[in-house]
C-alpha cells in the first residue's frame, strides 16, 4: 500500500522529506485521508494551529462527512465518533473511571500482571518475541482489570482482541472481532445487574440512565480494543527505542525516578498515532495563513508537532511536550492508565532483563504504518 508522505517511517523516525514538506509552512494541501468524496484536505503541521482546530468543535467536527445523514455510521459509545452535545454527555459518564485516586488503587494489580507476564517471558528463555508475548497480554489482561471482566474470561477475550486485530487470515479476523463485539454487549447488560467496581460500574451506578444499553456496549468495545491495541503498540515500541539505545536504558534501570519524564520522552519521541480522526470544517475560516472552506477536511499532524527535526531521545529532558494524546475535548481520556502502564512495565522489564537486547539485526524489524491503526513494530525478537 502505498503511503501519504506524512505516514512514511524510516523505523520510529519521520522520513526527511516529510521535514522538508513541514519547512514549506503550517498547512498543506494534501490527500491524507482515503474516501472523502473529493473534499479538499489538508495537513496541518503547525502546533498553533493543530491546538487551535481541536479546540475548537464548533468550527471543526470530528463525524466523518457523509453526504446522506443516513449513511453516516456512528459507533455507539465510541467518544471519538460523536460531537457535543452527546460527546459532552458521554464523555462526562466515563471520566470518573480515570480519576487520579482510582489509577493508584490499579496500580498494585497493574504491577502484579506486569510480574506474571514478565515471568512467563523469562520461562519461555530468549529468544523471545516481545509483542506477542508481553506487549500484547500485559494491557490487554490490564484493560479487561480495568472493565472488571470475569477472570475466566480474560484469557479467551484478549485472544480474540489480538485475533481480531492482528490475524492474517480475514475469516479469523472477522469472527474474532464479532466475538468481542458479542462479549461486550453481555458484559454491558450483566454490568445493568451487578455494576461491579470496574469502569461500566462507575458508569453505571453514577450515569446508568443517561447512557443506553448500546452505548454501554461500545464503551467496553472501545475500552477493550483501543486500550490493548493502543498499549500494545506503544509497550513494544518503547522496548525497542530503550535497546536501540542501551545508554538510555541503563539509565533508567539505574534512576528508576527518572521513569516519569522518560514516559512522557518517548510518548513525544515514538507517538504510535500520528493523527487522530480528521476534522471536517463547518464554516468557512482561515488558518495558518490559508482559506479553508466549509466541507474541508483537516489531518493535524501530531507526528510533526512532537518530532522537531534533530531532536533525539534523551529521558533527561526537562518537560518534554507533546500531544500524542490528542488536545481538547477529545484529549484521549484513558491517557492516565496508560502512563500508569509505561510507568510500572518499563522499569520492570529493564530490572528484570538487565542484558535485553535484539536478537535480530535492527534492519531485519517489519513496522506496520499508522493508518488506520497505530504505527507498531510487528515482531520485536528479544534475547538476553
Amino acid at each position: 500500500m502505498a503511503l501519504p508522505l506524512p505516514h512514511q517511517r524510516h523505523r520510529l523516525d519521520p522520513v526527511p522529506e516529510f521535514h522538508d514538506l513541514l519547512d514549506e509552512g503550517s498547512l498543506h494541501e494534501y490527500d491524507t485521508e482515503p474516501g472523502m468524496d473529493g473534499r479538499k484536505q489538508w495537513l496541518v503541521t503547525g502546533y498553533d494551529e493543530v491546538r487551535g482546530i481541536l479546540a475548537d468543535p464548533e468550527r471543526f467536527s470530528s463525524m466523518r462527512p457523509v453526504d446522506d445523514e443516513a449513511d453516516r455510521a456512528l459507533l455507539p459509545g465510541i467518544l471519538q465518533a460523536y460531537d457535543p452535545p452527546d460527546h459532552t454527555r458521554l464523555r462526562r459518564t466515563v471520566a470518573p473511571a480515570y480519576s487520579a485516586r482510582r489509577m493508584e488503587r490499579l496500580r498494585p494489580r497493574i504491577e502484579e500482571i506486569v510480574e506474571e507476564c514478565l515471568d512467563d517471558l523469562e520461562d519461555m528463555g530468549s529468544p523471545v518475541d516481545f509483542v506477542r508475548h508481553a506487549a500484547w497480554p500485559i494491557p490487554a489482561l490490564i484493560a479487561c482489570e480495568f472493565l472488571d471482566v470475569p477472570r475466566d474470561d480474560r484469557a479467551e477475550l484478549s485472544r480474540m482482541i489480538r485475533e481480531s486485530r492482528e490475524s492474517r487470515l480475514p475469516r479469523q479476523r472477522t469472527s474474532s472481532g464479532m466475538g468481542v463485539v458479542n462479549y461486550t454487549k453481555k458484559l454491558a447488560a450483566r454490568k445493568r445487574l451487578d455494576p461491579g467496581e470496574g469502569m461500566l460500574g462507575v458508569v453505571v451506578r453514577e450515569y446508568g440512565a443517561e447512557v443506553g444499553d448500546e452505548e454501554l456496549a461500545g464503551l467496553a468495545e472501545g475500552n477493550l480494543i483501543m486500550a490493548a491495541e493502543q498499549m500494545a503498540a506503544q509497550l513494544a515500541v518503547a522496548v525497542l527505542l530503550f535497546v536501540t539505545r542501551p545508554d538510555q536504558m541503563a539509565l533508567l534501570r539505574e534512576r528508576p525516578e527518572l521513569v516519569d519524564g522518560a514516559t512522557e520522552e518517548l510518548l513525544r519521541h515514538a507517538s504510535i498515532v500520528e493523527a487522530p480522526a480528521p476534522r471536517v470544517a463547518l464554516a468557512d475560516a482561515h488558518v495558518g495563513g490559508r482559506d479553508i472552506r466549509a466541507g474541508d477536511v483537516m489531518t493535524c499532524s501530531l507526528l510533526a508537532i512532537n518530532r522537531p527535526r534533530g531532536e533525539s531521545f534523551d529521558i533527561t529532558r526537562e518537560n518534554p511536550k507533546h500531544l500524542a494524546f490528542g488536545y481538547g475535548i477529545h484529549h484521549c481520556l484513558g491517557a492516565p492508565l496508560a502512563r500508569l502502564q509505561l510507568r510500572v512495565a518499563l522499569p520492570a522489564v529493564f530490572r528484570r532483563f538487565p542484558s535485553l537486547r535484539l536478537a535480530v539485526p535492527e534492519e531485519d524489524l517489519r513496522f506496520k504504518p499508522g493508518r488506520p491503526a497505530p504505527f507498531a513494530v510487528e515482531e520485536l525478537p528479544l534475547e538476553w
